[in-house]
């Protein structure tokens, strides 16, 4: 009967405990519906979303494109002197400044040539020095007649020929000297080495590829363009640049140049654009889509359909404000003009620079922090 009884007792303390704490979790609920407990006690997940820059364009003026990301500088670095190779100082991967070592060839025979070259140089200066006595001698004895005519043009000639044999000598020096600098192949501008062709032990000759260096600290995008689109484009104007490698992130451009003559391929007019410090994700190849832009006196900031939201039929957006863990989304009420395509013209709302939610937004409510899904 006591165990009996002490089971009871521990069920019944059990249960009381349960109902105490299910009163304290009502209780609080009620608390925060209330507003009586502190709201930063509050625990809030950010929502992700992924946003577009607005920029100030004429809506007439976008012009769409495809085309292809290009390094800013890309080498296939060859070999300017034959020798073996004796050392890779870098690997595949690496990053090198101007100048620095990329491959190390045998240096040997090009020492020994390089010594040749240097006493071939002394003894022809030897040789120079014994003319010039000669000829000098030679000029004396004419005054006195002590010698012919042809006997001066001798010395003359025997004097032209040392001084031809010394400059080629200095050449040949030269030429030694700048083969045994070559034994070390250097990156001729800073960047990051994308392949190596050569291993120790090969023979490589002048003109044998050595390794393949690209610069991605800046990128450029062809694209080519109709007639109608490249009488419209004006060099220095702004583009948007995005690239579906990347997930679709959009890239700020600037387009360099606009070629003067058709592509006999297709026909088509080439276009340049210059991306500053684009992210460390974009290679060379990708393929990107373009947002051309003509300057206009009645351009105004654009927003992207895909982030336009209709309540009570009038539109609205959000905007992100912040950045980082400081990040909230703000909804705002627009007034729209025209729209063409995947853009519509804001009339009031927006102003050029700020970021508004493309994707992620219909999850959101007004002051709602958020983390960013993109690089834009």
């Amino acid at each position: 009967m006591r165990i009996i009884d002490r089971q009871w007792r521990f069920a019944a303390v059990a249960v009381l405990g349960l109902l105490a704490s299910g009163c304290r979790e009502q209780a609080a609920e009620g608390a925060i519906a209330s507003g009586d407990l502190d709201p930063s006690a509050r625990i809030e997940t950010r929502q992700r979303v992924q946003t577009h820059v607005v920029r100030r364009t004429a809506l007439g003026s976008m012009q769409s494109a495809s085309g292809l990301v290009r390094a800013f500088h890309k080498a296939t670095v060859t070999a300017e002197t034959q020798a073996r190779v004796v050392r890779r100082v870098v690997e595949r991967g690496e990053s090198v400044s101007a100048g620095d070592v990329i491959l190390e060839l045998d240096s040997s025979r090009l020492e020994l040539e390089l010594k040749r070259a240097e006493a071939t140089l002394r003894a022809r200066l030897h040789d120079l020095s014994h003319a010039k006595r000669e000829f000098e001698r030679g000029e004396q004895l004419v005054a006195r007649s002590a010698i012919s005519a042809q006997e001066r043009d001798d010395h003359r000639h025997n004097l032209d020929l040392a001084r031809d044999e010394h400059e080629l000598a200095f050449v040949a020096r030269d030429t030694a000297q700048r083969n045994l600098d070559d034994a070390n192949i250097t990156a001729p501008f800073a960047g990051r080495v994308d392949d190596l062709m050569v291993d120790v032990g090969d023979y490589v000759a002048p003109g044998t590829p050595i390794a393949t260096l690209v610069e991605m600290s800046r990128a450029r995008v062809f694209a080519g363009v109709t007639a109608e689109t490249a009488a419209r484009l004006v060099p220095g104007s702004e583009a948007a640049v995005r690239i579906a490698a990347l997930g679709g992130v959009e890239l700020p451009g600037t387009l360099r140049n606009i070629a003067s003559v058709a592509s006999e391929r297709d026909g088509t007019y080439q276009v340049e654009l210059w991306i500053e410090q684009p992210p460390a994700g974009l290679r060379d190849g990708m393929v990107a889509s373009l947002e051309l832009a003509t300057p206009d006196a009645d351009a105004r900031p654009l927003a992207p359909r895909a982030g336009m939201l209709r309540r009570a039929g009038k539109p609205e957006i959000f905007v992100v404000e912040g950045s980082g863990d400081s990040a909230v989304a703000r909804l705002r009420a627009l007034r729209t003009g025209r729209s063409a395509g995947e853009w519509i013209e804001v009339l009031t709302g927006l102003e050029d620079g700020d970021r508004v939610v493309v994707d992620g937004q219909f999850a959101l409510r007004d002051g709602a922090p958020v983390l960013l899904d993109d690089a834009n």
